[in-house]
């Protein structure tokens, strides 16, 4: 047993005890039993992949490190941007995620007030639900004898912050849900995010004209914290309820840039000068309004806005949450016009009735 020991380890030194000297003979008999093992399962895993791709396999980042062929995150290219993004407009390329709102003159001029009467209980609760948030806010914000352009600004900068997050909210479920349930969503996420994506501009464009304070700043974190968790577990409860609601708050954001408008053209009113007041580059660009745009026309653009999402909610309630989204994409034309007034006409009429 000492001379096969020995062998095993012929380094060490013959004061070394007999269960010291078997303990390390066994220890490097397996360690070259693995090793063998791990290299014929190399060889097998370079054989599979020679079979099945007929090339060799790409070699590993250690590898590659050791040779200096990695690059670093500064040298790698920047990928384009999906091709179906882009619109030319004016000669340059612009790159936005959804299709851009654009109305005709009349289309702006003609949107109106209406309101669908509530046809159930759901409906009741969210008119109420709507109605008691417009109640608080207005006593909140001194609404309608709003003094001057930054209470006005301050009124409608908090209610897109607000109005961002039930379109957000509710893709973002169905997304969810088509993940979940192995299926497609027919068209809906597209045209919740859109309205997101749209309300989101509305906030953004009013900001070129006042930046807020850190007590609105707070106030908004508070109240997105509330709402957006609120939303979320009235969304998981009943879908229908909760696009009757937005279509509800849609119609008093409708009330409230109509009467905007009203004290625009009222002369010495607080926001006068918004006849001639230059719209926002921003604005003009996503709603493709002419150069010489004024902040009137971009509260006449956020009123119809306002009115199609009021118009999209309402149908959106009153149809099946398996039915396909009849506003998806049909075709080109819809693709650069954004549902109008005339539909929203139309769908008032068939509720009266």
């Amino acid at each position: 047993m000492l001379k096969l020991a020995a062998a095993c380890a012929p380094s060490f030194r013959p004061v070394l005890s007999r269960g010291a000297l078997v303990e390390s003979c066994r220890h490097y008999r397996t360690r070259g039993y693995l090793t063998a093992r791990r290299e014929e399962a190399n060889e097998a895993r370079v054989k599979l992949n020679q079979f099945l791709y007929k090339t060799v396999p790409a070699p590993t980042v250690e590898e590659e490190a050791a040779k200096g062929n990695v690059p670093s995150d500064a040298d790698l290219p920047v990928p384009a941007a999906h091709p179906g993004l882009a619109i030319t407009m004016q000669g340059h390329a612009q790159y936005r995620w959804f299709k851009n709102p654009l109305y005709s003159t009349e289309q702006r001029r003609n949107v109106v007030i209406t309101h669908r009467p509530p046809a159930n209980v759901k409906d009741k609760v969210a008119l109420f639900g709507v109605g008691a948030m417009r109640t608080f806010f207005d006593k909140a914000t001194g609404y309608p004898n709003l003094k001057s352009e930054r209470d006005w600004l301050h009124r409608i900068l908090f209610l897109e912050t607000v109005a961002g997050v039930p379109g957000m909210v509710a893709g973002m479920m169905r997304h969810f849900r088509s993940l979940r349930k192995l299926q497609r969503d027919h068209g809906w996420i597209h045209t919740l995010l859109e309205e997101a994506e749209n309300e989101r501009m509305h906030l953004l464009t009013f900001m070129h004209l006042k930046q807020p304070g850190i007590l609105f700043r707070m106030a908004v974190l508070f109240t997105q914290g509330v709402f957006a968790n609120g939303f979320f577990a009235a969304y998981m409860l009943s879908p229908r309820l909760c696009h009757r609601f937005v279509g509800y708050l849609e119609e008093e954001a409708v009330r409230t840039y109509t009467h905007c408008l009203q004290v625009i053209d009222t002369p010495g009113s607080p926001l006068h000068l918004w006849q001639i007041h230059p719209a926002p580059d921003m604005a003009k660009e996503y709603w493709r309004l002419p150069s010489n745009a004024t902040m009137r026309d971009v509260i006449e653009v956020v009123r119809a806005d306002e009115a199609c999402h009021r118009h999209v909610n309402h149908v959106f309630s009153s149809i099946d949450y398996e039915q396909r989204n009849p506003f998806g994409p049909q075709g080109k034309i819809e693709l650069d016009v954004a549902p109008c007034e005339q539909v929203v006409k139309e769908q008032t009429a068939s509720h009266a009735s």
